[in-house]
């Protein structure tokens, strides 16, 4: 008797933690978390590198990409952002649903910050082409 109760609660408790993952997805952005457009901006080609500004993140937090490749950012949500590239701000001040682009011309790894919120980082390690 107690083994069945242990095991429905256990049955009930995965169920629950379940509902609750996927409730944490989703995303107004052009794509999920995996750094990859999924071209339902127009502005942003579907499969490009991306990186979303949306609850104050950067989403993806890490990236690869290689040398020549353009990574596209955008500004998802209502607060100001800027994306910085190693404590330079490259974008100016970006409003909501701004996309600015950046190319990186040399293999590293590169620390992206934003000026408002220093919360926001992500890495994005650049490949040889």
């Amino acid at each position: 008797m107690h083994r069945s109760l242990r095991l429905g609660l256990l049955a009930a408790a995965i169920g629950i933690a379940a509902l609750a993952l996927a409730a944490c997805g989703g995303s107004s952005s052009s794509s999920g978390s995996t750094g990859v457009a999924d071209g339902s901006d127009s502005r942003i080609p579907a499969g490009a590198p991306f990186i979303d500004q949306d609850r104050l993140r950067f989403i993806p937090e890490t990236l690869r990409v290689k040398v020549g490749e353009t990574v596209y950012f955008k500004n998802s949500e209502t607060a100001l952002h800027t994306v910085n590239v190693d404590g330079k701000n490259v974008s100016g001040n970006m409003k909501k649903n701004d996309v600015f682009t950046w190319v990186f011309q040399e293999p590293g790894n590169y620390r992206i910050t934003c000026d408002y919120h220093p919360q926001m980082k992500a890495t994005i390690t650049v490949d040889p082409s």
